[in-house]
Order: structure tokens, then sequence, then C-alpha cells
């Protein structure tokens, strides 16, 4: 019995002793693989080049490595289990050291400045299910190892220079992929088939590469929700039988691609059809594409928010039953062969935001019911053959933010109700026919900030005053009217304006000083008028932005003034032929030498045609009749210099244009070289001078 006892205890003994042996070697073994941990991310701090948000400040020996910042560790604190390191700014090249960390579940360093290429050695990460290298700098290819990532759902690798095909074998073998997005990077070849290998892949974003072929018919194994293959090379025809087998897509976005739609790019109804499948569906975008045929009634089945079709071919008028598409927020029909009216049926849609009809054929008066769209913000009817008066009826769209009426063919005034459009901050209603004064309503639209374009019309009367009151414009364009009547003082009460241009009315009197005080002034146009006066004379104006101003064919007096105390960068004066002065004209103001004072005040000289030089020549021509041989020579070789000058300020680059001042000069020393002073010399800025006479 004693020696059963003692067999008994001996053996409870060696299980004992078996147990915290076992226990010493695990809690070892944990505490190794957490130091490993630890020495790979202090490495990979060493390969940091720059962390200029101090994010791996405390990355130091000293601390708890599941206290560095990013770094998570798993609930028993035995590994590091993820890194996520997104918007640090660091800069340093991405180092294969991270591979070592192979308890890692989440690798996140997104928006960083991570150069060079992905380590192939990163597939030792097993356990990885997130990778997130996106918004870097990182270059290559995607290495063919990562076929190892078994366990992968989300790959972003997205807004890099990455290049070369996608490996087959990663889409073969990662089989639980959920999340691709490699758009913004330059990947070539077809899509692989593989990628349908999936079945629980739901989003594939692959915007802005370089692929080619047709979608893969492989896609209809998938969860397909949203499907993003814009800006590629694609081609085929719109992918109609896979889309009828994705009935869980709700985005689909294949604008500028190469498809065309079927029947040889005429009928668009068999894709719109399909997509009557997809009873979630919420975004279609196949703009850019050139896409013909017309709007097929099956648009009508769909419940879609967002429809873009621009940049196509499509022909037709647009289907009465757009109305059923109840939840559409954005339609854009921009840039087709559309034609006819627009339905009256389009104003059912309560819910459009943004309807853009523009670069289109259509004609007729623009309806009425357009008024009823609450909630549109903005409205683009530019650019078609509309006719008739602007609908009073406009004004009722309270919420809209921009109108463009321009370029079509209508006519009347200018609905007083467009005041009521409190939030309108562009409004373009050029190039029609409109008639009548500027309504002083138009003044209660306070938010237009952007800009105001009433220009290429037949408007008339005074410019109202009320346009003072638009303090927050940038932009006001009222040329090619028939305005009359002076410029109103109180013009600089538009604190916020860059730009005006009254160029071609019937305008009056004195410019106005108050000019000066449009500090944010870049550009003014007033030629084509009556006035006088620089405006810009004050001598408190800061002008220190403005780079345009085109005031030839007006203003003659005070252009001395701006020569000497102008701050102006660069002065732009139209010499067109139908705007240049009169031949007498210009013949006085070259025989008082004013055309110093004229290039030297124009920095730029646009449109410096055959007619503008010969004017120009005859005028110095009539300064020097018969004269002896070597002073027509002299004269001849002036000339030349003075048109080799005018080009030269024609010059796009403000870099190789002459300044004010050098131009000022170069004429003054050849006005007193011809007047017989001997010891000027006619030193151009193309460096010719006139010692060069004496050369032959």
């Amino acid at each position: 019995m004693f020696f059963i006892k003692a067999s008994i205890f001996l053996l409870l003994q060696q299980l004992v002793l078996c147990s915290r042996l076992a226990g010493f070697s695990h809690h070892h073994h944990t505490r190794r693989s957490l130091l490993t941990d630890k020495a790979a991310l202090l490495a990979f701090k060493s390969t940091i080049i720059s962390d200029p948000n101090a994010t791996l400040a405390n990355w130091e020996e000293t601390v708890d490595v599941c206290n560095f910042t990013g770094v998570t560790c798993n609930k028993q604190r035995h590994r590091v289990v993820e890194l996520n390191l997104t918007n640090c700014r660091l800069l340093g090249q991405l180092s294969h050291i991270l591979s070592n960390l192979t308890g890692l579940r989440y690798l996140v360093l997104s928006n960083n400045h991570f150069y060079g290429t992905i380590p192939p050695e990163l597939s030792k990460l097993r356990n990885l299910h997130y990778l997130q290298l996106d918004r870097n700098n990182l270059r290559g290819r995607i290495p063919e190892s990562f076929a190892q990532f078994s366990n992968l759902t989300l790959l972003f690798l997205f807004e890099n220079y990455l290049t070369g095909t996608l490996p087959a074998s990663f889409f073969a073998n990662c089989t639980s992929l959920a999340n691709i997005d490699i758009s913004y990077n330059f990947f070539t070849g077809k899509i692989p088939r593989e990628i349908g290998n999936s079945p629980g892949l739901w989003n594939l974003n692959l915007y802005n590469n370089q692929f080619t072929g047709q979608v893969p018919e492989s896609l209809i194994n998938t969860s397909m929700y949203s499907l993003d293959l814009e800006y590629n090379h694609l081609s085929g025809e719109l992918p109609s039988d896979i889309v009828a087998k994705l009935p869980s897509l709700q985005n689909l976005h294949l604008s500028y691609n190469n498809m065309v739609s079927h029947d040889r790019n005429t009928d668009l109804d068999p894709f719109f059809s399909a997509l009557g499948n997809c009873t979630d569906l919420d975004e279609i975008e196949l703009a850019g594409m050139g896409l013909g045929g017309a709007l097929p009634s099956s648009i009508g089945r769909l419940n879609l928010s967002q429809l873009l079709l621009q940049e196509n071919h499509i022909t037709g008028s647009i289907p009465w039953n757009i109305a059923n598409v109840s939840r559409l927020m954005t339609l854009n029909l921009t840039s087709n062969l559309l034609n006819g009216t627009i339905p009256e049926e389009i104003s059912l849609l309560s819910k459009l935001e943004q309807l853009f009809l523009s670069h289109n054929l259509f004609s007729g008066e623009i309806p009425v019911a357009l008024g009823q769209l609450s909630h549109l913000g903005l409205l683009d009817l530019s650019h078609n053959k509309f006719s008739g008066e602007i609908p009073a009826s406009l004004g009722n769209l309270v919420r809209v933010n921009s109108l463009f009426l321009n370029n079509n063919f209508l006519s009347g005034s200018i609905p007083s109700t467009l005041g009521q459009c409190y939030d309108l901050y562009r409004l373009d209603l050029s190039y029609n026919r409109l008639t009548g004064s500027i309504p002083p309503e138009i003044s209660g639209i306070r938010e237009i900030r952007i800009f105001l374009n009433l220009s290429h019309n037949e408007l008339e009367g005074p410019l109202p005053i009320e346009l003072s009151k638009l303090e927050n414009v940038q932009e006001i364009d009222l040329s090619s009217n028939r305005f009359t009547g002076n410029i109103f003082l109180q013009i600089s009460s538009c604190i916020a304006l860059r730009m005006i241009n009254l160029s071609h009315n019937s305008l009056q009197g004195h410019l106005p000083d108050s000019l000066g005080d449009l500090k944010n002034l870049e550009s003014i146009d007033i030629s084509g008028n009556q006035l006088s006066g620089t405006g810009i004379e004050s001598g408190s104006s800061d002008l220190s932005l403005l780079q345009r101003v085109n005031i030839c064919s007006d203003i003659a007096e005070g252009m001395a003034y701006l020569h000497h105390h102008s701050p102006v960068k660069v002065i732009h004066c139209d010499l067109k032929p139908s705007n240049v002065l009169l031949n007498d004209d210009m013949t006085a103001l070259v025989s008082d030498f004013g055309i110093a004072r004229l290039v030297s005040t124009v920095g730029v000289v646009d449109n410096l045609g055959n007619s503008t030089a010969n004017l120009l020549c005859g005028s110095i021509g009539y300064m020097a009749p018969e004269q002896s041989t070597e002073v027509k020579r002299m004269w001849d070789v002036a000339i030349g210099e003075l048109m080799e000058l005018g080009i030269l300020c024609t010059q796009e680059s403000p870099s190789t244009r002459p300044t004010m001042l050098d131009c000022a000069d170069d004429l003054d020393r050849l006005k007193r070289y011809l007047g017989g002073d001997t010891t000027a010399t006619f030193a151009s800025s193309l460096g010719i001078s006139s010692s060069t006479l004496d050369d032959d």
C-alpha cells in the first residue's frame, strides 16, 4: 500500500512540474513574440526620414509597445494586431521590416509620403485582413506573393503610382476579398476574370487607370454593390448581361471608356432594360463614351437619384416618363444631340437639385413648369436654341444658386422676379436677344458672388445704381449692349470685384476715381465707349492686383499719369482695327509721340494685325516727307524696330515681354534720335541700336 501511495505522489509531483514548465514555456514564447514586434516597430521607426507631427515620439524602448501611438495589441496583450498611422505625413521608404509583425491583422498607412515599391515580404503577414497603403508615393507592381493573403478582405492601394497588370493568382487565391480600391494608378492590361472568385466582393473601384478589354463576365458571381470602372480604356458593348445578374447593384460608374451601345452604337434600350433588374440602383454614370441611340422609355422604370449621360451622341427627345424617376436629384444630359422641347412632365421631379441640359439642340420656349422645381440648385440650359421670353416663374426657384441661360435666342426683358432668387451666386444670360433695362430688383440678389454676365444682348438704359449693392460679386460683364449714361461712383461698393467689362456700349462722362478703391481688381475693359479720364488716378489707390486694362479707344487723356504713377503690372490695350483710333487721330497722337505714352502704358498689345501695322507705319511716315536717302533709311529702320517691339509686346509669357518702362525708354530715345539728337541712340529691347544703321 505504501508503495502505491508513493507512486501516486511522485506521479502528481511530476504532473505539477510539467504543468509549471509548460506555463513558463508559453509565457516565455508570448513575451518573446511581443519583444519581436517591438523590435520590428523600432526598426521601422528608424527608416522614417521625416515625422512632422511627432507621431512616433513615444516609440521608445522604455515605453510599452502596446502604448505606442497607432499600435493596438490583442486583448491578452500578447501580439500587435493593428498598426494605424493614417494622415501622419510620414516620409520614408516602405520597409520590409513590417513583415516581422506576423500577428498583424490591420496594416493602415494611408495618406503619408511612403515611397519605393511594395515589399513582397509583406505576404508573410498571413493573418492580415486589411491592407491600406492608399494615398502615398508607391511605385512598381503588386507583388505576386500577395496571393498568400488568404484572409485579406480589404485592399486599398488607390492614389499611388503603381503600374503593371493585376496578378491573376492574387484574385484566384484571395477568395475572401470584399472591398477593393486601386483607383488613381497606372495599371494596364485586362481585368483578370479571376476577380470574380470572391463571392463576397461588394465594392470594386478601378477608377482612373489604363485597363483595356471588356468587363469580365465573372463579376456575376460576386455580391457587387458598387462597381466603378471610370476613366479606363475598356471596350465592347455596354455590359447588359452582367448588370442584369447583379441584383444588389446600387452604383454603376462606367464613364470615359470606349464602350458602345447595342446594335453598333444605335440602341440604348437593352442596357436600360437590363438595369431594371437592379431594384436598388441609385447612381448611373455613362458620361464621355460617345454612346449613340435615343433615350429609351425603359429609363422611366428605374429608381435613381443620379443619372449622368453627358458628352455622348444621344439623339431624340427626353421621354415624358422620366417623370417616373421620382428620386432623381441630378440629371446631366450636357453635350449630346438631343432636340425638341423639354417635356412639361420634368417638373414632376420634385427632388431634382441639378439639371444640366446645355450644349444640345433643344428649341421652343423654356417651360414655365420648371419654376415648380422647388429644390433646384443649378439650372443649365445654355448653348441651345431656346426662344421666347425667360419665364417669370423661374423666380420661384428660391434655392437656385447657378442659372445659365446664355447662348440661346431668348428675347424680351429680364424678368424682375429673378430678384427673388436670393441664393443665386452665378447668373449668365449672355449672348441672347434680351431688351429693355436691367431690373433694379437684381440688386436683391445679394448672394451673387461669382459672376453676373449679361453681355452680348440689346439691353439699354443707364447702369442701375442698385448694382452697387452686389458687394460680393467677383465678375461683372455688361459688354456689347446699348447702355448709356455714366458709370456711377458707388461702383466702389462692389469691393470683391476682380473683373469688370463695360466695353462696347454708349457710356459717357468721366470715369469715377472710385474705381481706384477696388483693391481686388485684376481686369477692367471700358473700350468702345465715350469715356474720359483714367478713373484710377487716386493717390490712395492700391491696384497692385490689376493686370489687364483695355481703354485704348476711349482715353488718350491721363495716359501720362498712368505711365508715371500707376502700379499696374500689365496693362492691356485692344488695338483691333474696329477699335483703333481714327487715322487722323492716330496721326496726331504719333506726331506728338503719344505713341510713346501708349506703348509705355501697354504691356500687352493684342491683335496687332496688318491693318494696325500699316496705320502706325503710315502715321510715322507722314512725319517724314521728302528727306535725304540717309534720313529715309534711318526712318525705315526705325519703323521696322518699332514694329518688332510691338510684336515683342504680344508675347504671351510676361517673362518674354519688355517692361512698360523699357518700352517708354526705347521710344523716347527713338523720338529724340529722329528729332536730330545725335547723342541719343535707339537701344531697343531687342538689343538693336542705331549703330547698326552704319553696318552695311
